[in-house]
């Protein structure tokens, strides 16, 4: 957690944020050798026994049939139906058509918090090439470029002419088309524009609305990875135009193949071929999912940077959130020791606004790019700036036997493990279970629940994180975290389609309990919303009663096969609104009241002229945007 205090002027601004994900000094931090890359030919998807192939066949029809939340809502979004595709799978296909079709199954549910990821040693190898690229536009929101906005400065490849072309690419140049996109079924002859690229890439990068196809697509413009495709191979070449002289140069480059160094990926006795260690090329923070943020929450950058900003004279709290998960060392599956945490998090947050909040102006959210995290740290937070009780988010499950079967083991199983510790949370809650059951035997509801079309009406329910929800006994009145401390002064939340879970939620919250404006640099978040939980969480067996018997939390659960992994939405979050379109996160995600689409300005000091426009905002009383005071 870092304060610091700098000035934003209206021509420019040079802000850096601890908590920046792909910082400059990140890149420089490796140096990128052609010769020790790997061979592309080690992608590769395993032969896999009958008894292989059934563990994931009913693993992925179990998911579909009996877990997950939002699969009307993609009937209706994108005519596609999960659940009667993923019933289509048999143990005849072979090994490679039946890990495919899996996988083109999660693939076109667009859903960022249901996936699929292939086994080894298919998932461990990737290619890339050392480029990042970010859309920007002019000061009207239009004319849109696709430019480079960050390289390795020690990149070096052992041919000359390579590394001379590499040094002639510089930040800000414009990327006009690709030849050799690199994804399945395209000819590596084929040439996209830029904007034909950016459509096929997102096809494979499960962004639900679009906005989020965009982000995912151009975040991956110069990565193929390999957990969920075939990686790119061979040359690429693209045609630039130089910010320096304007001219158009052609530059032809290779894939670059890499390899995972994670503990899956280097364990021998579950690889089916031999793979050596190698050093990733990038370290993307694209597929935002629970390994990653574990991964990346204490990797030296604080997770809460408060600045003191200045426009005009006057002064802003400008809060960047780089994760809604504590940097703090602690167990991440205690969570108890993970709440203490939040709260300690959430209290540095509040000592700030307390002592500055005479002297600011107004408060900035800035939760760009945020992955998300525990669901009660954005509600803690929201109860900071409202005098109203900012509630847990509900969520729905979807009714069937199986899943009333896991709710059951899963309560039953907490009880057991509780029980003579002082854990407040000692008695099981079976109310989802019991209300499951009802409906499933109920006359007129039965054929719902056979169909798979019935969720259960929202409530605040726990999944496999417990920081989801707050303790029952904490109440605004006499729980000091939650009292209001800043009610009259203008709230801003700054968004892009990069933000997820958690971060939705934080961006919900402030949006229907009217607490801040949302401003985005589109204009939707990432619309991943709901409770997640991977395939291997349920399958270690728990004690359920207490004469000591265990079972997995899925009945009859199997591993997933060499590494394979699969993970779903298992709850479906319901918003605080009245709101035609914004009911759910998932999909739309939470829509910006106002829209402020980045410059080249902005892609390359961190928003600056966005940041600006809302501080002019918050200071003109006579403006549009007008804010929510007094709440």
């Amino acid at each position: 957690m870092k304060i610091k205090k700098s000035l934003f002027f209206l021509s420019s601004l040079v802000i850096f944020s601890c908590s920046n994900k792909e910082s400059k000094q990140d890149f420089e931090k490796q140096n990128i050798q052609s010769k020790s890359i790997s061979k592309s030919s080690d992608w590769a998807l395993p032969n896999l026994t009958n008894e292989e192939k059934d563990n994931l066949i009913f693993a992925v029809k179990t998911v579909f049939n009996d877990f997950y939340v939002n699969r009307l809502q993609k009937i209706t979004d994108y005519k596609y139906d999960a659940l009667k595709e993923a019933n289509k799978l048999n143990n005849q296909m072979s090994s490679e058509v039946l890990l495919s079709e899996s996988m083109k199954i999660f693939r076109n549910i667009r859903d960022l918090h249901t996936g699929f990821i292939y086994p080894i040693p298919a998932r461990c190898n990737s290619s890339s090439f050392p480029l990042s690229t970010k859309l920007i536009y002019d000061e009207y929101g239009e004319n849109e470029k696709l430019i480079i906005t960050q390289k390795y400065d020690k990149a070096t490849f052992e041919n000359e002419t390579l590394n001379n072309n590499y040094n002639k690419l510089n930040i800000g140049d414009e990327i006009l088309s690709i030849k050799n996109i690199g994804l399945e079924g395209i000819s590596s002859s084929k040439k996209y524009s830029t904007k034909s690229a950016i459509l096929e890439i997102g096809a494979f990068y499960r962004g639900a609305n679009e906005d989020a196809f965009r982000t995912r697509a151009v975040q991956n413009f110069f990565n193929r990875n390999g957990s969920y495709m075939q990686p790119a191979e061979g040359n690429f070449t693209i045609e630039v135009r130089s910010k320096k002289d304007n001219q158009i140069y052609e530059f032809t480059f290779p894939w670059i193949q890499t390899k995972a160094n994670t503990p899956i990926c280097n364990n021998r006795n579950i690889n089916t071929l031999s793979i050596t260690n190698a050093t990733n090329l990038i370290k993307y923070s694209k597929s935002v999912d629970s390994n990653e943020v574990i991964n990346n929450r204490n990797n030296g950058k604080e997770n809460v940077t408060i600045t003191q900003i200045q426009r005009n004279g006057k002064n802003f709290a400008l809060i960047h959130l780089n994760y809604f998960i504590p940097s703090a060392e602690y167990d991440f599956y205690n969570y108890l020791e993970a709440r203490e945490k939040i709260n300690a998090e959430v209290n540095f947050i509040r000592k700030y606004i307390r002592d500055n909040k005479d002297n600011i102006e107004g408060v900035i959210f800035d939760i760009r790019g945020n992955g998300g995290g525990y669901g009660s740290y954005p509600q803690l937070l929201a109860n900071m700036f409202t005098t109203q009780f900012v509630s847990n988010m509900l969520v729905k499950p979807l009714v069937s036997e199986t899943n009333k079967e896991t709710f059951y083991n899963l309560e039953m199983s907490r009880y057991i493990s509780r029980k003579n510790t002082i854990d407040p949370l000692t008695s099981p809650i079976l109310d989802t279970v019991y209300s499951m059951e009802k409906l499933i035997n109920g006359k007129f509801t039965k054929e719902l629940v056979i169909k798979r079309e019935l969720l259960l009406k929202e409530g605040d329910r726990y999944d496999g994180d417990e920081n989801d929800s707050l303790p029952s006994y904490y109440n605004k009145e006499t729980t000091e975290i939650l009292k209001p401390i800043l009610t009259t002064k203008p709230i801003a939340v700054l968004t892009n389609s990069n933000c997820y879970s958690a971060c939705d939620i934080f961006a919900a919250l402030f949006k229907d309990f009217k607490i801040a404006r949302i401003y985005g640099e589109t204009a939707h978040t990432g619309g991943g919303g709901a409770n997640v939980i991977e395939w291997n969480d349920f399958l270690t067996p728990v004690v359920i009663d207490e004469q000591g018997h265990s079972t997995t939390m899925i009945p009859n659960a199997k591993p997933l096969p060499k590494g394979a992994e699969i993970r779903f939405a298992w709850n479906k979050i319901k918003r605080y609104n009245n709101s035609k379109y914004e009911q759910y996160i998932e999909g739309i995600g939470i829509l910006a009241d106002y829209v402020y689409k980045p410059t080249e300005e902005d892609a390359l000091n961190n928003g600056s002229r966005i940041l600006n426009n809302i501080m002019d905002d918050m200071l003109d009383p006579s403006n549009s945007k007008k804010f929510y005071l007094n709440r």
